[in-house]
């Protein structure tokens, strides 16, 4: 899920039922097409994609090594001092809480600095969980995420990016991951999504992947770039009885911009955030928040939902 906001400020509506958010403008950011893309779909929802464990791209493995508690990188720390809502001003995640790991991957041997992951620790969502599931994200696509933080709440399951970074409340699907990496991987004001590339192969489609995928370019080629990695790095997906052919345009084109960032076999890189930093060089980078070892923690929060929830359809 990747939040929105008109030019005048005013969050839209995405489907019923799921409450929008607004989108702090990015350097180099276009205006989003709102538009209901109203086609056809190949399948119901994502949920075949992961029916079968062995249709899911084959996990990495990664390693997380915790930071000593007290620093905090800006993004993390920022997410976690939001509000529960607006008649409970207590944070989402409270500072003794937060949990900041490096993690490495085996595909990523040299040449990248490990990814962040920010926990809360009465998140759902495992530290082990989180690591396997950005693993099924190839190493290309993967280094476009800049922190994961996940925390307690959003119901069953859900996230939301911000250009370079994910975050999710509750116990997402599967797909969830490759899904918010592609929202990374759609840079620069999601430029590539709202280009006339992508939505030219949109109109000469008769389909889009699923039901989510028909909210707006943007959520059509987070679905696209997902099924693309399920298909292209699991096994081919076959089995749903349907033709793919009715988004074939889509397919390509989302393909050919990807290009090596699909490749399970591909390379990292290192990835420049929207606040001027670079993933991992704790030693020259910036905005990093130490607490005052002098100011008491809170207390854990009690393990509840957000009072903002989002219910998501499996992503």
């Amino acid at each position: 899920m990747v939040r929105f906001t008109s030019v005048s400020g005013l969050a839209l509506a995405l489907v019923p039922g799921i409450q929008a958010h607004t989108l702090p403008l990015l350097r180099g950011m276009s205006q989003l097409t709102q538009r209901d893309l109203a086609k056809g779909t190949l399948l119901d929802n994502f949920d075949a994609l992961t029916a079968d464990p062995s249709r899911i791209p084959p996990i990495v493995k990664g390693t997380g090594t915790k930071w000593e508690p007290g620093r905090y990188p800006q993004n993390c720390y920022d997410k976690a001092r939001e509000a529960l809502s607006d008649t409970d001003a207590r944070p989402k995640c409270q500072l003794q809480d937060l949990e900041v790991y490096d993690v490495t991957y085996e595909d990523c041997p040299s040449g990248r600095d490990p990814w962040i992951i920010c926990r809360c620790s009465n998140s759902e969502l495992s530290l082990q969980d989180t690591i396997d599931g950005m693993g099924t994200v190839p190493p290309g696509a993967r280094s476009n995420v800049l922190h994961v933080v996940t925390m307690n709440g959003f119901g069953s399951g859900g996230g939301y990016s911000d250009g370079n970074s994910i975050f999710c409340g509750g116990a997402p699907a599967k797909t969830w991951f490759s899904h918010e990496a592609m929202h990374c991987n759609d840079r620069d004001g999601f430029a590539f999504s709202n280009g006339e590339d992508f939505n030219n192969a949109i109109n000469a489609d008769s389909c889009v992947p699923d039901a989510y995928a028909n909210n707006n370019p943007t959520e059509d080629f987070a679905q696209v770039g997902t099924y693309l990695n399920y298909n292209i790095n699991g096994h081919a997906i076959d089995y749903t009885g349907k033709d793919a052919g009715c988004m074939g345009n889509q397919l390509n084109s989302a393909q050919a911009y990807l290009a090596e960032r699909l490749d399970r076999n591909g390379v990292c890189f290192n990835a420049p955030g929207t606040d001027g930093i670079v993933n991992g060089k704790r030693d020259t980078r910036r905005d990093i928040v130490e607490r005052d070892p002098n100011a008491p923690y809170e207390k854990l929060l009690p393990h509840t939902a957000y009072g903002h929830s989002e219910f998501f359809p499996s992503h």
